[in-house]
């Protein structure tokens, strides 16, 4: 946060630290929890058994520190500093562990954010349950309380909570136990299949809605127009670009009560993207190497749930300016229409700015830093 964050939204970090704070510590009175440090993709995990002697202290700084806290074990000197402003989701998750002989773990992660505040999927702590299996066999006492305090806290909070079951889990020896399990966790009770299940955390009674249209179409549409720009779609060790230029518009189709939607002509490079999984807009402008560290003016198609992007796990595609710079001048002629195109859906609900992007609206481009700047801005 900045000197220039807004009384709302210091209180929202800290209302969001709190509930992290919350949560966590009810994971601190269990006796069966470890809190795993690491993950061992990054090459090594360090855990902690605090066997119910672990406690959560309260915040001791303001502003973007709020949300540091320490835990600390009873008549130990070992300790660990957690920053809730770092994080960004809490991550219910029943997934295969190494720890457990590759049988699934119970655990919840805490997932943090990126480069430029982008949320990803990475952890570097995870709280979990030591015993939840007894002689091989899942307990399923320990299994439906983990399932109900994660139901009861995305109910609570889907903003900031998730629970995830990994699919080879889901067909796995223990599946259709813990299918069960999460059936009585979401108040439907057996017999229930995994998309029902799974879709009741959050939505406990979903009405049938009929298809709708997408509210950003107009904007999408707009910014498939923008000149010089490209659309981007960024998965793991992919990167897929489609010039907009070669891009004739979006086209609907519907087949069966499905409807679909293709970026581009049928005889021409195109795509299909679920356009209704889309549930925010988000307009950026954020210093890149790729740009000399000039800005990057993007525009975010979000989605409320992790879709595959490395950089941003939210982050289904965008709308990217290729050339925003000549030499060190902005050019203002492309990065002009990418501003009206904010100030003419500024007001949806859906449409949101970071705060580089909201100093150029009123500011106008900047241009971009020599390298004389760029060594000596603080880091």
């Amino acid at each position: 946060m900045s000197e220039q964050t807004s009384a709302p939204q210091v209180d929202a970090f800290s209302a969001q630290a709190q509930f992290f704070h919350h949560s966590v510590s009810r994971w601190l009175e269990r006796k069966d929890v470890t809190i795993a440090c690491g993950r061992w993709s990054d090459g090594a995990i360090s855990e902690i058994i605090p066997d119910g002697q672990a406690k959560l202290l309260p915040a001791i700084y303001d502003g973007c520190f709020n949300g540091v806290r320490e835990v600390r074990l009873e008549g130990q000197s070992h300790h660990l500093h957690v920053d809730f402003g770092r994080i960004h989701k809490l991550a219910y998750t029943v997934a295969p562990s190494v720890c457990l002989n590759f049988k699934p773990s119970f655990e919840m992660r805490l997932l943090t954010l990126g480069a430029g505040g982008a949320p990803t999927d990475r952890w570097l702590v995870s709280l979990m349950l030591e015993t939840p299996y007894s002689e091989d066999q899942l307990n399923e006492d320990i299994a439906l309380q983990f399932l109900v305090q994660a139901v009861q806290e995305a109910r609570e909070r889907p903003d900031l909570v998730e629970v995830r079951i990994d699919p080879e889990v889901q067909v796995g020896p223990i599946g259709p136990q813990l299918l069960n399990l999460l059936g009585k966790a979401v108040g439907h009770g057996e017999g229930v299949d995994w998309d029902t299940a799974l879709a009741a955390i959050s939505s406990p009674a979903l009405p049938e809605l009929a298809p709708f249209d997408p509210p950003l179409l107009p904007l999408l549409r707009k910014a498939l127009a923008l000149r010089d720009a490209s659309l981007v779609i960024f998965r793991d060790r992919t990167l897929i670009e489609f010039k907009t230029e070669r891009l004739d518009g979006i086209h609907r189709y519907e087949e069966a009560g499905h409807i679909s939607w293709q970026i581009g002509d049928q005889h021409d490079h195109h795509c299909h993207l679920s356009l209704s999984v889309i549930t925010k807009v988000l307009f950026s402008a954020e210093p890149v190497s790729c740009q000399g560290g000039g800005l990057n003016y993007t525009v975010w198609f979000l989605t409320s749930g992790p879709c595959g992007n490395p950089y941003r796990r939210d982050g289904y595609f965008s709308i990217v300016l290729n050339r925003p710079y000549s030499g060190r001048q902005p050019r203002t002629e492309v990065i002009e229409p990418v501003l009206e195109l904010f100030r003419l859906f500024q007001h949806e609900s859906w449409v949101e700015a970071d705060e580089t992007f909201i100093r150029v609206v009123h500011e106008g481009p900047p241009e971009r830093p020599t390298r004389t700047e760029l060594n000596d801005a603080p880091t």
